[in-house]
């Protein structure tokens, strides 16, 4: 005979599966949310700060003219609806 084990019990009855699932999956929100605060972040705001040095520096050399620089730094800095 087993004693202190009756089946669901052990775990507060019969919800104890839903109570189980809701830890397993409070467990993995949580590390998901660790994980992208430790990450670096890259994707666009990166790709757009790289985009931005090279017409920074292609201006300072003189590569291109100042309509063309503030041209291409307002397409650059807008967001993807069209507004900065």
């Amino acid at each position: 005979m087993m004693h202190g084990w009756s089946g669901w019990m052990g775990w507060g009855g019969g919800l104890g599966v839903l109570w189980m699932l809701l830890l397993v999956g409070l467990t993995v929100a949580a590390a998901v949310a660790l994980t992208r605060a430790l990450l670096p972040h890259s994707g666009a705001a990166r790709g757009a700060d790289d985009a931005l040095s090279v017409l920074r520096a292609r201006f300072a050399r003189g590569e291109i003219d100042e309509d063309e620089y503030r041209a291409r730094h307002a397409i650059l800095t807008s967001t993807p609806g069209g507004r900065p």
